[in-house]
């Protein structure tokens, strides 16, 4: 029996595997995200991206913000820019090697980076811009739970659902947790080693 006719008899018998017994519709669901969709060659053996992304794909998603811009160039895309935006204007972001800078806007007041989410943030809950020398490298989510706002999980998932889908070559999503706070990080690809660094909360 050939690699490809496997293939398709474990997608049908996952298929069948995940049908929904009796009364399964009171049970409580997960979301699942997907990853961008592949295409396998006809040994299924190896697979490409089936879509070819670009920054500019980035950019739809995030109403015209792309990695790489300078702090007065982003700040100009925001609903409420803040007045007098520059390099030496922003506050050093301590948890990074070299020197990146950072400002930040409450969730409220993110226009389009919301990314039409319905579930509750908390009031606290915000964005931060992070920049090095050479521009806007990652976009980082802070969602805050308060007493209108028990759980900011929903909420987080919904924005890492949106931004899963961009293939690696473009965009790095991962979701984690601080404490209570729940973070969705996007970061650009060519970031390099400043990649996996996580935020820690009080370190700044």
């Amino acid at each position: 029996m050939g690699l490809r006719r496997i293939a398709l008899l474990l997608l049908l018998g996952a298929g069948s595997a995940c049908a929904q017994p009796p009364g399964a519709a009171t049970q409580q669901t997960k979301p699942v995200f997907l990853p961008a969709p592949v295409r396998w060659d006809t040994d299924m053996l190896r697979f490409r991206p089936a879509i070819s992304q670009t920054a500019a794909d980035f950019a739809n998603l995030t109403g015209g913000i792309a990695f790489g811009m300078s702090p007065a160039d982003l700040n100009a895309r925001l609903p409420d820019p803040y007045p007098g935006m520059s390099w030496n204007a922003l506050t050093l972001a301590n948890e990074y090697p070299g020197e990146v800078r950072y400002f930040g806007v409450p969730i409220d007041a993110a226009g389009p980076l919301r990314m039409g989410m319905t579930a509750c943030t908390g009031a606290g809950s915000y964005l931060v811009f992070l920049f090095r020398a050479e521009g806007f490298f990652r976009l980082s989510y802070r969602l805050i739970p308060d007493k209108t706002c028990t759980d900011t999980d929903p909420a987080a998932q919904e924005i890492f659902a949106r931004f899963v889908p961009m293939g690696q070559k473009v965009a790095l999503s991962v979701r984690y947790h601080v404490g209570k706070t729940q973070v969705v990080d996007i970061t650009d690809a060519t970031a390099g080693y400043l990649t996996p660094i996580r935020w820690r909360q009080g370190t700044n």
